[in-house]
């Protein structure tokens, strides 16, 4: 139904009852468009709020409430500008609203229709755990133990958590186990950690079993017990927890610490896949690329692989660049750029380095930024002061001009190449060559 349409049947409600009194029953209309946003039927929800919105009668309240539910219907089908202003509107009519104000901080922490704000995702968290609102509690408390716009502390966001545990959030449970666990706790207390993954997994979060299952592996507070570990992960995975099914697969699929068994691993990592779980993307781009217990197929790889890149995976954004680096061209090159951008953004040292590489290297000028390359490569060499990465840290400086600092660290390089690696010898003298020669090097 049309807003016109629903502005027309509304005021022939109002002008064609006997005294002019309004028929329609906003407060009830709130009601019945909140469940059905909980039946995720969100258009229809909106047909109900839109009378409610036009309501001279709704409290400020009532229409901070319907400007909140619209909001998050829009939210709930990706509409995250038009989510933006509504929230804000419920704001406007009841200024601590706290399912409104987490609602904003969580569009401010992501970034989804405004510009991301660690700062102001923390202080809208802030506003709203004032209130005692428990999600809340539990985002200032992430936040808290993170460092995430606020400065770590790693007390307050237990004080935090503990609130929203004491609220029955077994998500809070999750994260105060792993407060007690390094690197966030010095010395770690696993049997802290393990008393509140036990909790959270009475509270019905599957997904305790399957940390519990790494702290068995990875034998914090004890022995490494390696069938204790398969044991909670094949718990948590029956209960449909997708962090145990991709760790359940990889097992299957690897041999290590469950049979060998690439079936097994394929519907395992489907049902994580199914959940919108990353690594689990990562495990079938493999099987497709491979063709491990399914007929190999390019194409499904690719899509595998992107999925994963999309969701932030390092190892998949990599992989997906050196993809496009196929193609050789220069919308290939800048397609590679961006995905080693978003991997270099992570801090991890191979994107910085690579994506270093293609700056300083790429025969396309569009593609290359010295400055850039050199700010990148020394992150990276900072991290690992490796043969290759000291080649890429000279290429930076080489394609700035800056040849004597270029030569000074191609040499240090050279000299860091293990005796059983001439080939990788061979290739850094002949950079070493190039820079002698005033030459940038070219891939």
């Amino acid at each position: 139904m049309r807003l016109s349409l629903i502005l027309t049947v509304w005021a022939l409600a109002v002008f064609s009852s006997p005294a002019g009194a309004l028929k329609i029953d906003s407060p009830a209309y709130l009601e019945q468009a909140a469940e059905l946003l909980q039946a995720g039927r969100h258009d229809l929800a909106r047909t109900y709020l839109e009378p409610a919105l036009i309501d001279f009668r709704l409290t400020a309240g009532q229409r901070s409430q319907a400007y909140y539910l619209r909001g998050y219907s829009f939210y709930a089908q990706g509409m995250y500008v038009s989510a933006n202003k509504d929230y804000n509107r419920a704001l406007e009519f009841h200024p601590a609203n706290p399912a409104a104000l987490s609602a904003v901080a969580h569009l401010h922490a992501e970034g989804l229709g405004v510009e991301q704000n660690a700062d102001l995702a923390a202080a809208f968290f802030e506003q709203a755990a004032r209130t005692g609102h428990p999600p809340a509690l539990l985002n200032l408390g992430i936040a808290y133990l993170r460092g995430r716009g606020v400065e770590q502390d790693v007390d307050s966001a237990r004080r935090l958590l503990a609130e929203a545990a004491d609220a029955g959030l077994g998500t809070a449970m999750i994260h105060l186990a792993q407060s007690y666990r390094a690197p966030l706790a010095d010395p770690p207390q696993p049997a802290q950690a393990r008393d509140w993954y036990r909790k959270a997994a009475d509270a019905g979060v599957t997904d305790a079993y399957a940390y519990l299952g790494f702290m068995a592996e990875a034998g914090e507070g004890g022995e490494a017990d390696a069938e204790a570990a398969r044991e909670y992960f094949q718990q948590a995975a029956a209960g449909g927890s997708a962090v145990a099914q991709a760790k359940l697969g990889h097992m299957h699929l690897t041999g290590e610490g469950a049979a060998a068994d690439p079936d097994r691993a394929r519907l395992l990592f489907e049902q994580a896949a199914d959940q919108g779980h990353p690594t689990a993307y990562m495990g079938l781009a493999y099987l497709y690329e491979t063709g491990t217990a399914v007929q190999a197929d390019r194409d499904q790889a690719l899509h595998w692989y992107g999925k994963a890149a999309d969701a932030g995976l390092v190892d998949a954004q990599i992989r997906m660049a050196y993809t496009a680096l196929r193609a050789g061209d220069l919308e290939a090159q800048q397609q590679a750029g961006k995905w080693l951008a978003r991997a270099a953004a992570q801090n991890s040292p191979q994107a910085l380095n690579d994506y270093a590489w293609l700056l300083a290297t790429s025969p396309f000028e569009q593609v290359r930024n010295g400055q850039q390359a050199v700010t990148l490569a020394l992150q990276a060499v900072s991290r690992n002061r490796s043969p290759g990465y000291l080649d890429t840290l000279a290429a930076a400086y080489a394609e700035t001009g800056k040849f004597d600092r270029a030569v000074a660290t191609q040499r240090e390089a050279l000299t860091l190449v293990p005796e059983d690696e001439g080939a990788l010898a061979a290739e850094l003298q002949s950079h070493l060559d190039a820079f002698e020669s005033g030459d940038p090097w070219r891939e």
